[in-house]
């Protein structure tokens, strides 16, 4: 059944595709507005954890059946630690991530001729880390709570998660800020201080997940 989350992905990349890389062509070409920015930043902040994951049937179940609790569950009954199991979602998550992440910005950069005129193959490779490491970081963040807590307490979790993007994009657009276009500046520049601290964070945070989600794990109580 694993080839139906395959597309599941591959078309919720497609659709978040279309339209980030339309208002993107828009802002480079001023065709429209550049107050929109904030769009921008809106989209790349929540799409990006989001494409690490294979959408299965229970992506969209976890708050009504608790599946993710059950498939953890499950997993403790078989003979791997939870070491095994933590490094497993970790390397899966990754390797999702890191295929989607070329797809997406590889075919922005094949589409846009604007962004090709501003950064060369070296620059696209420091937009995509930055980006990768944004999302790799944030998704040790939601492997954490969806390991570590029930279906609902993860749910509310994502609500409270979009506020917090919600409230910090309008606030950076307040101040003139616009991420995107900020790492589009940086990979032009060549200056590859925002790829590498991005990543670092990431690996800061996977390890620093990892080990919280170790301990969580092994005091969950799956009776409930």
């Amino acid at each position: 059944m694993s080839w139906r989350g395959s597309l599941l992905t591959l078309l919720f990349l497609a659709y978040v595709g279309f339209f980030t890389t339309l208002l993107l062509w828009g802002n480079l070409s001023e065709e429209i507005d550049r107050r929109t920015e904030w769009g921008l930043d809106l989209a790349y902040i929540t799409f990006m954890p989001l494409i690490g994951y294979l959408m299965d049937s229970t992506t969209f179940r976890y708050r009504r059946e608790d599946s993710y609790s059950r498939k953890l569950a499950e997993w403790q009954t078989l003979p791997i630690g939870v070491s095994q199991i933590i490094a497993g979602r970790f390397m899966l998550y990754l390797l999702v991530l890191f295929v989607n992440t070329i797809l997406y910005f590889g075919a922005q950069y094949a589409l846009l001729a604007e962004l090709r005129e501003l950064i060369g193959y070296g620059g696209l490779v420091s937009y995509m880390l930055t980006w990768f490491g944004y999302g790799a970081a944030v998704g040790a963040l939601m492997i954490y709570m969806e390991l570590g807590y029930s279906g609902r307490i993860y749910f509310r979790f994502c609500i409270v998660y979009l506020v917090i993007i919600g409230l910090g994009t309008l606030l950076l657009a307040a101040f003139g800020h616009c991420l995107v276009f900020d790492s589009i500046e940086a990979a032009a520049n060549r200056h590859w201080g925002p790829a590498a601290g991005m990543l670092a964070i990431a690996a800061l945070s996977i390890g620093g997940f990892g080990a919280l989600l170790h301990r969580r794990i092994n005091r969950r109580s799956f009776w409930t």
